[in-house]
């Protein structure tokens, strides 16, 4: 077919429909996609319509600063303000040798500009060693529903995302946040991982009202302090070794004052509070973290909760108080060393827990709950 084409001088692409060439240019990079702009006249007009760009380059084909500076005029000139969806750019350094990111920042403000609606920002992935961007904190637009940043800097003293309005969805990933407050009033779903670097001498406060989603693991600093999340559904959250928030000499309190068994709040409580609307919730960390057996000393009321996932931070103690603060609780899984426990207790005035394992642990803990269900 291609050689039929060529010899009549034919777009062998010609009988296919715009909407298929368009989703198949939505895949290439930038640079690729803006060169079949050549082929014909079609092929320009189906680029300018592109509602999906991506500047995404691996370490052999990234382009250099001067190329990639040309790249991103020629883009902004030929294709105007025709709106976008997604637009997925690497932060790349482009004015040697001071090294700043103004053409990085130029295609963010462009992509706002054209009421994108998902905006991704990562770390170019190059085989040399980059200067980390500065993702500018004046992102304003009515449109932003998705943001997804990783390995940038959010050096701000606040992470305040009041100019997007209908910000939904925010993911942080290999992040350095010195920030001491993220904020959305819009934000639906939050999701810190992969390493990201938090604040150690002051807490990270997290308020965003309308959240239903959190996803909190393997980050390095304190444990972020969660507000009111009244509509809150599911929350999975992981206190691992780069968590602060334990004694680093095993004896609960220390003399070192910046330990962290001191950065623990004297009038509240950090997590669980937050956490207490929602119906499914993942508690897992290392026995040795406090954080979690620290906060249900406020006695937090689970209402809503019905799935709960512990692992081996707790006591038996620490399971009573939860199960006596969750009143419509249905399903409990401990996840003790490899095994996993599943219990159901039935839905009644006193509720029945039933553990299988025979270890001293829950053998206590059967005995503490035979004396919680008597009483």
């Amino acid at each position: 077919m291609l050689e039929m084409a060529a010899a009549s001088d034919r777009d062998p692409f010609g009988d296919l429909p715009d909407e298929l060439l368009s989703r198949v240019l939505s895949f290439l990079p930038a640079e690729d996609a803006l060169q079949t702009c050549v082929l014909e006249t079609r092929w320009r007009d189906l680029w300018r319509r592109l509602t999906s760009l991506r500047f995404v380059f691996d370490g052999p084909t990234f382009p250099r600063y001067n190329r990639f500076k040309r790249l991103v005029k020629l883009l902004i000139c030929l294709r105007g303000n025709s709106p976008l969806i997604r637009c997925e750019i690497d932060a790349y350094p482009d004015d040697e040798p001071e090294n700043m990111f103004t053409n990085t920042r130029l295609l963010i403000d462009y992509a706002l500009a054209c009421e994108a609606e998902e905006l991704i920002v990562r770390a170019a992935d190059i085989q040399y060693d980059l200067p980390v961007f500065d993702v500018p904190l004046s992102l304003i637009s009515q449109h932003l529903k998705t943001l997804h940043l990783e390995g940038v800097n959010l050096d701000h003293s606040a992470l305040k995302f009041s100019g997007c309005l209908v910000l939904e969805d925010l993911r942080i990933q290999l992040c350095n946040i010195r920030a001491c407050e993220i904020s959305s009033m819009s934000l639906k779903r939050l999701c810190i991982t992969d390493y990201c670097s938090l604040p150690d001498i002051v807490r990270l406060r997290i308020c965003a009202p309308s959240l239903i989603s959190l996803q909190l693991e393997d980050f390095e600093g304190l444990t972020p302090f969660l507000e009111n999340m009244p509509l809150l559904e599911t929350a999975h959250v992981n206190l691992e070794d780069g968590c602060h928030d334990h004694c680093r000499s095993n004896q609960g309190v220390c003399d070192n004052i910046v330990c962290g068994c001191h950065a623990y709040p004297v009038k509240e409580g950090v997590l669980l509070n937050g956490l207490s609307n929602a119906a499914k919730l993942d508690l897992i960390a290392l026995p040795k973290m406090f954080l979690y057996r620290s906060d249900l000393k406020w006695c937090p009321i689970f209402g809503k909760l019905k799935t709960l996932l512990l692992n081996e931070w707790f006591t038996a103690v620490d399971l009573v108080c939860i199960l006596r603060q969750s009143p419509v609780l249905e399903s409990l899984t401990l996840k003790l060393g490899n095994t996993e426990e599943q219990q159901e207790p039935k839905k009644q005035k006193h509720n029945h827990l039933f553990v299988h394992a025979l270890s001293p642990f829950i053998l206590n803990v059967k005995r503490l709950m035979r004396e919680f269900l008597q009483s």
